[in-house]
């Protein structure tokens, strides 16, 4: 790898640095010992319902940790990065006592998770009463972009994916929708903004269904919907009528479920970032069936476009998929960018101590881009700004994929399709 920061003049001076060094020792046969361990913490959903995310998340943090460790060993630094890995489960107490274990085990940094807002939200004390600082990349409540906390992330917030979500069915001419939601921070706080924004385009929203995680009776919940959809094709017309479903893995069981009820598959049906480019729906013939019939497209924030990813993140993510066998999203990709940001301010620094680190994120994260992607943040320390791509699922060699259909752009709102 030739570079692992992209930076600023003032940032550029310590990188040019410690090349320098480096190239000083290129032929120096003493190599330090390593003496200066910074441990990182990560919270992952490795064995829930979003495991898939957080075995790629891991995989990427793993590959990152490896990169920045030879970077150090090759200038014969002692200085290397490790990650001590929790298993949240997708369970919000399982996350507070993996970082109360990651606390007493020294860390006071984590990384990459946690997976979910919901785990978020629920160490969100802990980590503000014990000074414990957190950059994200699965993050994106609304009701946790609180400005001057210890949680950074660098993916936006769901604000950002509620006007692609609306500017998409707006689009397709989409007048009405049912939405069916996970009721928790992240499924009450993405419905909430893609309902402000497709009002306020004009549209309609019904009162939909929300449903609790782990516990739900798939056909009752949407036996439920399907009586509002059916309400809302007599008013608007069926083909002006969109489901909107805020789930996770669970997206292939639901449609499962609906492809027996035909109100709900005789209209549009539109996803989330938690449930985009899930094996789940592929590996399973009759969801993916019902996905292609109701034409379902999900959006996730992009590193490139539809048409265009840049090489640097192909790279990573073939990389990755050697690892886990599926493709990793953007969200995963984007723990590379958080492990090298945390070595860029340790560098910077000389330091791991949280005060410090905390200090410099905001100006290391406007001068980093590495994988093709502004890893710029706003007041609130989350992502500034991001497009988004839209998945869609087709028959692909007697099977079923993923593919990219259509990017919306947030400079200008508007959407362009995959020529």
């Amino acid at each position: 790898m030739k570079h692992i920061f992209l930076l600023k003049p003032v940032f550029g001076i310590f990188l040019i640095q410690w090349l320098l060094f480096a190239a000083c020792q290129k032929n120096d046969p003493v190599v330090n010992p390593v003496s200066n361990e910074i441990r990182l913490g990560a919270i992952l959903d490795l064995s829930g319902l979003y495991s898939e995310e957080g075995k790629a998340g891991k995989a990427v943090t793993d590959a990152v940790i490896s990169d920045i460790n030879q970077r150090y060993q090759s200038v014969g630094s002692p200085v290397r990065f490790s990650v001590i890995y929790k298993d949240s489960g997708l369970d919000s107490i399982k996350s507070l006592a993996a970082v109360k274990e990651l606390y007493n085990a020294g860390v006071r940094l984590l990384v990459a998770g946690p997976s979910t807002s919901a785990d978020l939200k629920s160490i969100r004390p802990f980590i503000e009463a014990n000074n414990i600082l957190v950059l994200t990349c699965f993050s994106s409540a609304p009701a946790l972009a609180i400005p001057g906390d210890n949680i950074f992330r660098i993916i936006t917030d769901d604000n950002v994916q509620g006007r692609a979500t609306a500017k998409m069915m707006q689009t397709d001419g989409i007048r009405a929708i049912v939405p069916v939601w996970c009721d928790d921070t992240y499924g009450n706080g993405l419905q909430e903004t893609v309902k402000q924004h497709f009002m306020a385009s004009g549209g309609v929203v019904y009162n939909g269904v929300k449903y609790t995680t782990g516990s739900v009776t798939f056909s009752s919940v949407l036996q439920n919907a399907s009586e509002q959809v059916a309400e809302a094709s007599k008013e608007f017309g069926a083909d002006k009528v969109g489901v909107l479903l805020i789930s996770f893995q669970d997206a292939s069981d639901f449609f499962k479920a609906a492809s027996t009820i035909s109100e709900l598959s005789s209209v549009r049906w539109y996803g989330c970032d938690a449930n985009t480019k899930k094996v789940a729906v592929t590996d399973n013939p009759e969801a993916a069936a019902f996905a292609l019939k109701v034409r379902f497209v999900a959006p996730i924030m992009a590193i490139g476009t539809a048409s265009s990813v840049p090489a640097v993140a192909r790279s990573l993510a073939a990389r990755v998929k050697a690892v886990t066998g599926s493709d990793p999203d953007d969200m995963a990709l984007s723990a590379y960018d958080a492990v090298m940001i945390y070595g860029q301010c340790y560098n910077l620094a000389q330091s791991s101590d949280v005060a410090v680190i905390k200090t410099l994120l905001p100006s290391v994260c406007a001068s980093y881009n590495y994988l093709g992607i502004s890893r710029t943040l706003n007041a609130a320390g989350d992502l500034a700004t991001a497009n988004y791509i839209f998945w869609t699922v087709n028959p692909n060699q007697g099977g079923w994929a993923w593919e990219s259909y259509c990017t919306w752009f947030a400079d200008g709102d508007y959407i362009i399709l995959k020529p």
